[in-house]
């Protein structure tokens, strides 16, 4: 079952998987912006926000955002509503090792997210959060193209 996903994957249109990642991360971003923000002490904390709100992340980094990354989808479709754009660098492609490596560490970090609010002990919450993170921001840094 999960080759024939990978071939559907390796099928879809550039303008659906762009579509699809975009979605998938704006959702991860809208829910880690309230975590982030607790972790760092910039908003209260409240732990069942937080909870919720990470075990989203835990639910949609399954999806498998690497997934949406096939051949063909790294330039922008035209006349697209939603996929007019990409600020994917060529780096995915060129380097499919790096980009899956930065996925697996994004993985690991959500897992390690979710056990902490599993344990309820605020302060793994928090420190698991910065590995999150971390995690963004090393798979952003060197696979995304700057606005």
């Amino acid at each position: 079952m999960a080759s024939a996903t990978g071939i559907a994957y390796a099928q879809m249109k550039p303008e659906a998987a762009i579509r699809a990642r975009q979605s998938i991360m704006r959702v991860m971003s809208l829910n880690f912006g309230p975590v982030a923000g607790m972790a760092q002490g910039k908003i209260a904390f409240n732990k069942d926000v937080f909870a919720t709100n990470a075990l989203r992340l835990e639910s949609v980094w399954a999806m498998n955002v690497a997934a949406f990354f096939p051949a063909g989808s790294d330039k922008p479709v035209a006349g697209s509503k939603i996929a007019e754009f990409t600020r994917a660098k060529p780096e995915i492609w060129s380097q499919p090792d790096k980009f899956k490596q930065a996925q697996d560490t994004m993985t690991e970090a959500v897992g390690k997210l979710a056990a902490a609010v599993k344990s309820g002990d605020e302060g793994a919450m928090k420190a698991a959060a910065g590995g999150v993170g971390k995690a963004c921001k090393g798979c952003h840094d060197d696979f995304q193209a700057k606005p």
